[in-house]
């Protein structure tokens, strides 16, 4: 069990910790000179077989932002209080803080009672009590002791032995994580760093990502809670010697994680409570700081609902000077920048980019069933509850919530969840999408039997339904035979075929022209075939129509056959990963600025996706 302290200034939390394990935590030498904890300490020590961790954290003001780097969500708090002071400022400031950060469990130690005569004890007493009762502390048991005598601190010790008896490990269901809080070099060891594993596991040997300057390290040895380990898991203190890295490339707020999983971003979207006795109105926009793991970032705050009362929770749009490396369901501490007083504090249920369109009802509602599901903390259930509202892209998911690949496989309910590709949808809501497709087809094909079909944002407006699940019902149901599709329409499967027509010599001399590695543009087309480009234009729209050929920009096609390999070449490049324009072009052995016109086409069509200088497949293709 790791204990995080928590308490005012010179309340004697070191002292305390000292009397638990032996240990002053104390390192710094200005630590040691002033007699003030500035930094995170650690110590370590035995309690009846149960292995105890001690996270110290300073007590003044000034150093707010190291005791919110010492917290996490799974620790066991441990609220120090000064008999002869009482409550103060930081005492009631943690404890805020670690109620915002989520943790649920902890003691309480009335310290110095040999300064405190009887009276004044039941005074504190009596104050704290009052303080706890609406935190998480209301039923933590207040024990008095004396650092300095020893009284009362083998009470302690047995009350925390108690508690790491009933302490259950969190499992590990989500891809590793770690927010690094230190970071040295030992002769003859290099680079360590350590901190608290945030999720997941990590082995000895194991390839890690360092996101803040993206380079792959190897773990060659382990420390897990002050002991040599092969393995460290959720809630661990954790020490990591790594190869591959200097000391001077990493700093606290850094994150080590497994490859290919959370991306960094510079915007989130927090279920947030605000904090009782804020003394301020929030208003529209606010400069705030912003506490994720151990990183520290300066940035913005954006109130989604009219009002937010203290004490109660509400919906905010966070922007950082600086990408954070979040996931759904992490904890965020937001304090103002004017008043260095912590706002509140939040969930992160979104970690998309900022939207123009923040208070837009189809959004906030969208944000608002998405906290539900958060709250459950279950990435299957929230998965689940996500594909009944709309298709989800898989790829976005499992990043968000921090899941490997494997892991991510493993949420997929197929028996209630349709997937194709990198897309999913609830198959109830896949079969409702598809009886209101089919029903305004069959009244079209019924009104227009000459024509073909409708097109996508036409069967979108029709049926009132959002576009990204009727997109997903098409492209299943023509893979399965339901729907055709022409010419970028769509059309019921059961319509009467119509015939259309094209001239097919213009055709067979067309198609020599751009099945090549560098296929014309239409205009030298026109005055390769000697054909007016009006005339020539005119003709493509028929085969265009009749699906010969599909326009990819304004001034060029490409022929279906040719499309479908080029398709091909896309999906075999993203079986390794994102691929860029340059391997795209090695691959298909045409000039990088046709590459790019035929990659546009497929971002257009949401086929592919572009993530700076690469992209990946993130759907099927349907032109």
């Amino acid at each position: 069990m790791i204990i995080t302290l928590a308490g005012h200034v010179d309340h004697g939390k070191t002292a305390i910790v000292k009397a638990l394990t032996g240990v002053d935590t104390d390192r710094l030498a200005e630590e040691q000179a002033r007699g003030l904890t500035i930094d995170l300490g650690f110590a370590y020590t035995d309690f009846d077989g149960h292995r105890i961790g001690f996270v110290d954290v300073p007590g003044h003001h000034s150093f707010i932002h190291n005791m919110i780097a010492g917290v996490a969500r799974m620790q066991h708090a441990l609220l120090t209080v000064a008999a002869d002071d009482g409550i103060m400022p930081q005492t009631e400031e943690h404890l805020q803080i670690l109620q915002l950060l989520g943790l649920d469990g902890g003691t309480v130690v009335l310290n110095k009672v040999d300064n405190a005569d009887e009276n004044q004890l039941q005074r504190v007493e009596t104050q704290l009590r009052d303080v706890l009762k609406q935190t998480f502390l209301r039923d933590a048991p207040i024990i008095k002791a004396s650092a300095k005598t020893g009284l009362g601190i083998s009470t302690l010790q047995k009350t925390l032995t108690d508690a790491a008896s009933r302490m259950k490990r969190v499992p590990c269901s989500r891809a590793f994580r770690l927010p690094i809080d230190r970071v040295f070099s030992r002769q003859g060891l290099g680079t360590i760093v350590t901190g608290t594993v945030h999720d997941g596991e990590v082995n000895v040997g194991d390839d890690l990502y360092l996101s803040a300057i993206q380079k792959n390290v190897r773990v060659r040895r382990l420390i897990a809670n002050g002991l040599p380990s092969q393995i460290a898991r959720t809630g661990d203190r954790c020490g990591l010697q790594i190869a591959g890295v200097n000391t001077n490339e990493i700093s606290r707020g850094d994150w080590l994680r497994e490859p290919d999983t959370v991306n960094t971003s510079e915007a989130m979207t927090l279920q947030f409570e605000l904090a009782v006795g804020f003394p301020r109105e929030i208003k529209k926009w606010c400069h705030v700081h912003v506490y994720h793991g151990t990183a520290h970032r300066l940035g913005k705050l954006f109130l989604l609902d009219e009002t937010l009362d203290h004490g109660t929770k509400g919906l905010v749009d966070i922007s950082v000077d600086t990408p954070l490396h979040t996931a759904i369901g992490d904890r965020v501490i937001i304090r103002d920048q004017g008043l260095d007083t912590t706002i509140g504090g939040g969930t992160v249920i979104a970690t998309t980019g900022a939207n123009t369109r923040r208070r837009f009802p189809a959004r906030i509602k969208h944000l608002t069933d998405t906290s539900e599901s958060v709250n459950r903390t279950e990435p299957k259930q929230a998965l689940i509850a996500a594909c009944l509202m709309n298709c989800v892209d898989g790829e976005i998911f499992r990043k968000q919530w921090n899941l490997s690949q494997t892991q991510f496989n493993a949420v997929v309910d197929r028996n209630s969840i349709q997937q194709v590709n990198n897309r999913l949808l609830a198959k109830s809501k896949l079969d409702t999408t598809r009886k209101q497709v089919t029903s305004v087809l069959d009244e079209y094909h019924s009104v227009s039997p000459n024509q073909f079909g409708l097109s996508l944002r036409q069967l979108v407006k029709k049926t009132s339904l959002e576009e990204e699940s009727v997109r997903f019902t098409l492209i299943h149901g023509r893979n399965i035979g339901l729907f055709q599709v022409q010419g970028g329409q769509f059309a019921s499967a059961r319509r009467a075929k119509v015939e259309l027509s094209y001239n097919k010599d213009l055709y067979n001399r067309i198609l020599p022209l751009i099945d090549t590695q560098q296929p014309l543009p239409i205009g030298d087309i026109a005055r390769e075939l000697r054909v007016p480009l009006r005339i020539l234009e005119s003709e493509l729209k028929r085969m265009i129509k009749a699906r010969l050929f599909v326009r990819v920009t304004d001034k060029r096609i490409f022929s279906e056959n040719r499309l479908r390999e080029l398709v091909d070449i896309a999906q075999a490049l993203d079986e390794s990963g994102p691929f860029t324009v340059k391997q795209f072009r090695d691959r298909c052995g045409m000039g990088r600025m046709i590459c790019i016109d035929v990659l546009e086409h497929f971002d257009k069509v949401r086929f592919t996706q572009r993530e700076l200088d690469t992209r990946r497949v993130v759907g099927t293709y349907a032109p």
